[in-house]
């Protein structure tokens, strides 16, 4: 059993895929509420925003795209303007905390932090994914630098949080719907959610971050 933080540089490949969809988080029946705790959305709930399960899907949900022409694009695997792709490889740290108390099962906090690019349209900003090994399902995501946010990730729960720029704060609204979470024992983690600023089309997106220990630790 760790005893104590442990700290390990690791090479992290990400991999994401982002459309405009016709679902609006800010119009359901949610209204304003502004909680960084996420709340349950039921899936009737989800049907009102154009969320549906589908089992025919490689995603699992069918999201009403804004440009039909994505469809189409996905199923057969083309490239297509409405869908913005990107590939991101880097370097970051892995830390890995006891958690205190006393339970069944050891419990950890597991905290990976990397800067972002220009690629990302972050250059100068700082992210941290942070999980507890007791609830794998719930995740955070942690932003500070030139813009400021803690975005809370748990399938099929909705959480409002302020996204601070160098020009003005924003009402972002994340609805996640799938939290495949393997960091700590498989090395892979996939997000699929829906995001929206308050005042733009709302995006779906799906993000594949797999992490490998450096050679030189």
């Amino acid at each position: 059993m760790l005893q104590e933080t442990t700290l390990k540089h690791i090479r992290i490949s990400m991999t994401s895929e982002r459309y405009e969809v016709a679902a609006s988080l800010f119009d359901s029946v949610f209204g304003d509420l502004a909680d960084q705790v996420p709340q349950p959305v039921s899936s009737a709930e989800e049907m009102l925003m154009g969320i549906f399960t589908d089992d025919q899907s490689e995603e699992g949900y069918f999201v009403k795209p804004a440009d039909p022409s994505v469809l189409r694009a996905k199923k057969q695997g083309e490239e297509n303007e409405s869908i913005e792709k990107i590939d991101l490889i880097t370097e970051g740290i892995l830390t890995i905390t006891p958690d205190g108390g006393f339970t069944e099962e050891p419990s950890y906090t597991v905290a990976i932090s990397y800067d972002e690019t220009e690629l990302t349209g972050m250059a100068g900003t700082r992210s941290t994914i942070t999980y507890r090994t007791a609830d794998r399902g719930l995740v955070t995501m942690l932003r500070t630098g030139m813009v400021s946010t803690a975005m809370t990730f748990k399938a099929h729960h909705r959480a409002i949080c302020t996204y601070d720029t160098p020009y003005m704060p924003f009402f972002i609204g994340i609805h996640a719907l799938t939290v495949d979470n393997r960091l700590d024992t498989e090395g892979e983690l996939k997000l699929d959610y829906i995001i929206e600023i308050r005042g733009a089309r709302a995006e779906r997106c799906e993000m594949t971050m797999k992490i490998v220990e450096n050679a030189e630790n």
